[in-house]
Order: C-alpha cells, then structure tokens, then sequence
C-alpha cells in the first residue's frame, strides 16, 4: 500500500448499507493521508509501537482506517468480533475481559456499537472522521514485524490469538490474488465479517494489496436481502467474492422459486472467481444453485473450492478460476471434494493414525509445512510445528493427482464396520429431509452409537416418530448405517450452539444433550474461523 498515493481517482473501498443505494466511497489515494491522520491522533492519545489493542472490527470507515492506523503506529490490532445486540452481553464482557487480561491489552477501541458493554481496560476514541496529514506516506514494515492477531473460532476451546506478520501476510496476499488473477481494474464484492479472516484477508486486505475496488457490506445487509446481493454483483459488474457455503446454501433457500427469465435478468458473465470455503461444501445445493443461476451467466466453474486456516494466515490451497468442481469417491466410499493442489509455497503431507505418511487416495491428518505458517501461538513459546517442521491441522483428508480432498475433522470422524465416515458426511444426509434446515442438525458418535440432534421444523416435532424414522431411513440409504431410532432427537430451532463465525459447536451440543441440559444457543463471543477449507468443518 505504499503506492496508494498514486493510484486512480474513483478506485478504493465502497461501503454499500443496502445494495441498491448509494454507496460511501473511500479512494485508495485518500488512504495515505486518512492513515497518517489517525495516526497521529492515536500518538498524542498514549499509543505506542508494540501497543496491544483491542479491535471489535465493525464494518465502517473508520474502523478500517483506525485498524490501518495502528498497525502504521507499529501498534498490535487483536482483532476481536464486535459487540452485536442478539449476543449476550455479560458473556461478550467476559470474553473482552479475558482476551484483555490474557494478551495485556493496553486500550480497546471504542466503536459505537461498544456503547452498552462495560470495557476492561480503558478506551480508546475513535479519531473524527476527518482527521488527516496532508501529503502523510505510508511506511514499508519489516517482515518480521506483527501487523496484527487474528483468532481462531474457539468451538472446542477459548480462541487462540494468532500473531500475523507482514512477510507471511504480504505472502499469503501474493497467492490470493495471483490464484484468482486479481487486477487493479477488477471489482470484489464482500460482507463476510472483518474479524474473521476470510473478510479481513481475503476481502479487504487483499483489495487494497492489488488496488482494485471493494464493493462492501455488513453481513447483516446480506441476510435481510442475499438476492438483493447478487443482483448488485450483476450490476456493479463484480469479479469475484469470498464466502463460505453458508451464502450459497442460503442464498438458494431465498431465491429457489426464481422463475428461469427472472435469472436470466441478471448477467452475472463477470464473476469469473468466488473463493468458496470456511465450511463444509453441500454438493447438492451447489449444483442446484449454479443450475438455478446458469440463465444468469454465472458458470459453475467461478467457483473456487479452497482450504486454509488463520494459522497459515488464510489461503493454503484452492481450485483456479475455470478449472470447475472436481469430485472422487474417499477412501471411504463417500463423495468429496477437491480444494485444489497446495499453494507452491507450502508443503502438504497426509499421516495415519500410526504417525505414518500415506500415499495417494489414503486417509489421514492434513500437516502443513512452509509458506506463511506462523511460528506459534500468540504469547506462546511452544511452535505450532512439529521438530521436523509440519503442523498437524486436525484435519483428516487424502490427496488424489497432488490436489487435497478434505472430508472432516479428526474430533468428528465416526467409524462404522471399519470405515472413517465423518460427522459432515451424516449430517449433509440428513439436511436433504424437507423438515431439516442447512446447517441445523449435529451428528457425533458416543460410547459406539451414532448420536444425531436435529432442529426439526413444526411440522417434524407434530409427529415425531415418523420424523425419526425417516431419519433411519436416510442414513441406511445413503450412507448405509443403521443408527437407532432412539438415537435420534428432535429439538427446537436456535437449539444448537454456534461460534461467532456461525460454525456449530458439536462438542458443546452433544455433551449439553448427554447431561440432560437444553442447548444455548446464543453464539460465544469468539473470534475468527480456525480453518478455512472448502471441506471444513
């Protein structure tokens, strides 16, 4: 970004609050001078190089510049999820309070939608909006030097901070953009949130890595109106995107009734690469939804199924644009997905449960070794690498003609009669039921059972045993398992816990079923996604 100052008039960050308004533009040649202003304000407010500060990272103008500004300071950013009203307050207190106490914040920035929460160290004002240093320049950090700490999504334990520094985040910029062919001419579109990394990396820092527009949004703009986004892409002529299966299993549920000539009043021919990951694929609504929006020109093969993980700082592996989905039976006999050969940088190896690399189509741990691994934790001394340098991911894959399949997490495999099947392979079954929703049911195993916990609609909870048994049905069908009809339980929806990013919190889930308690099913107030692959979690 040292050249922002010298970019295009018109080019830079458009924040849209609905996709059909007008937006509030930012020039990526007005950065330079934005920056340097909150930099200063930050200064004479007590900030220090080294400085750690708390970031609730909302999507605004002045929380990106703010974030910008620290790291120009030579501040650390802990860049943390915001405050949103649907999350409990006391449990975002304590969150903040021990991310505080454990990483020794020294400030948080005071956002606007902090203005209800009780803060644990003292609060740092956001600079006037018009705060600036004429002819201001930005600094060339080194690349060993912290540009800011990311965490991982804390649904098995609190979140981790993992500290990015600029050599490997000026890396992992280098395989984003070059995977997908990024241009300085070229626009995104993104309103996946800014502290999770696929937003913040993979949207926002990416964009301004290449100097190409940023067309951007809440992710709540997104939920209240998923086809009012698509038909922005259309019309704002976007490139590409970054979102997780989420948007596409979502999207479809909105704008599945969509007449075929509706489609086709959209023209989607632009968008030649959508980075697809986060989360596990549902092969089936992704077909059905580049089958629904074919008309529109959208080509199934924009979309780029891709592996990574905060630690890595995102990107790790991904299909190109154009090469289009490519499927092969696991080693288990179940359909999985490629996300793509391994970025160059990094060195991929899959080992069994007897610490033994495997070959081609063989099932093991996911490690990784090289590119833009960080070397630990943050305020950790322990290296996430092994002596011989990989770190074990706790994904469980195989690799076929050098590209990595992903099929589950190892906390989540089940094995039934001697084969590996995992919780997602069960539970993408069991949404295909008409009283399922997406993303609503958990699937673990205990004791040797197969437990399933599902978010049944009215109709479902009416007639309970006939639901369960459909559930049996399905799984012997498809997957050949026979899962005891007791086994099967119908609960509420909003039930099942997630994590701040959306992901379930299965452990939670079923330890809470098996002590008899109900669910919470507010979101803890975590961090980022641990792992972001197009077959993850």
């Amino acid at each position: 970004m040292t050249d922002a100052h010298r970019r295009p008039p018109g080019r830079g960050l458009h924040f849209y609050e609905t996709f059909d308004g007008t937006p509030h533009s930012l020039d990526h040649r007005e950065l330079p001078e934005r920056i340097a202003g909150h930099a200063a304000f930050f200064l004479d407010h007590g900030v220090r190089p080294g400085a750690r500060v708390l970031l609730p990272f909302e999507t605004s103008v002045g929380t990106i510049v703010s974030f910008l500004a620290l790291i120009e300071i030579g501040a650390v950013p802990l860049s943390v999820r915001p405050f949103v009203l649907s999350t409990p307050r006391q449990a975002y207190q304590d969150f903040l309070g021990r991310v505080a106490a454990e990483y020794r914040a020294t400030h948080v920035l005071h956002v606007p939608g902090l203005a209800p929460v009780d803060l644990p160290v003292p609060a740092l004002p956001l600079p006037p909006p018009d705060a600036r240093t004429p002819g201001g320049r930005l600094r060339a950090p080194h690349d060993g030097e912290i540009a800011f700490v990311q965490f991982s999504s804390g649904s098995t334990a609190f979140p981790k901070g993992i500290p990015v520094r600029h050599g490997p985040l000026r890396a992992n910029l280098a395989m984003i953009t070059r995977t997908d062919g990024r241009r300085p001419d070229d626009r995104v579109s993104s309103w996946l949130p800014l502290y999770h990394d696929m937003g913040l990396v993979g949207g926002l820092l990416s964009c301004l890595a290449v100097g190409c527009d940023l067309l951007l949004a809440d992710p709540a703009t997104f939920l209240f109106d998923a086809r009012g986004w698509w038909e922005h892409m259309a019309r704002e002529r976007v490139m590409g995107t970054v979102i997780p299966n989420f948007a596409v299993d979502y999207s479809l549920r909105l704008m599945g009734a969509m007449e075929p000539e509706e489609c086709a009043a959209l023209d989607l021919s632009a968008v030649r690469a959508v980075y697809l990951g986060s989360e596990p694929v549902n092969l089936t609504h992704l077909r059905a939804f580049t089958t629904l929006l074919a008309p529109a020109g959208l080509r199934p093969d924009a979309f780029m199924p891709c592996y990574g993980m905060a630690e890595a700082v995102l990107l790790v592996s991904a299909r190109p644009p154009g090469a289009g989905i490519r499927t092969v039976a696991s080693p288990s006999g179940v359909e999985a997905l490629s996300v793509g050969r391994p970025m160059p940088e990094f060195t991929v190896r899959v080992r069994d449960e007897a610490g033994v690399v495997c070959g081609e189509n063989e099932l093991g741990e996911i490690e990784i070794a090289g590119g833009s691994l960080a070397d630990h934790y943050f305020d950790r001394e322990a290296p996430l690498a092994s002596p011989d340098g990989f770190y074990a991911t706790g994904d469980i894959g195989f690799l076929d003609d050098g590209e990595l399949f992903v099929t589950g997490r190892a906390g989540d495999r089940i094995k039934v009669n001697g084969r590996s099947l995992f919780a997602v392979d069960f539970e993408q079954e069991v949404e295909r039921l008409p009283f399922v929703r997406s993303g609503r049911s958990v699937v673990a195993q205990r004791n040797g059972r197969v437990l399933v916990l599902l978010e049944a609609d009215r109709t479902a909870r009416t007639d309970p045993e006939g639901a369960r048994d459909r559930v049996v049905t399905q799984l012997v069908r498809t997957l050949g398992v026979a899962v005891q009809v007791g086994d099967v339980h119908l609960l509420r929806p909003g039930q099942l816990p997630r994590t701040s990013s959306g992901k379930l919190r299965r452990r939670d889930a079923v330890e809470a079923h098996l002590r008899g308690e109900p669910a919470a099913a507010a979101p803890t107030a975590a961090a980022g996604p641990e792992n972001s692959g197009g077959a993850v979690r």
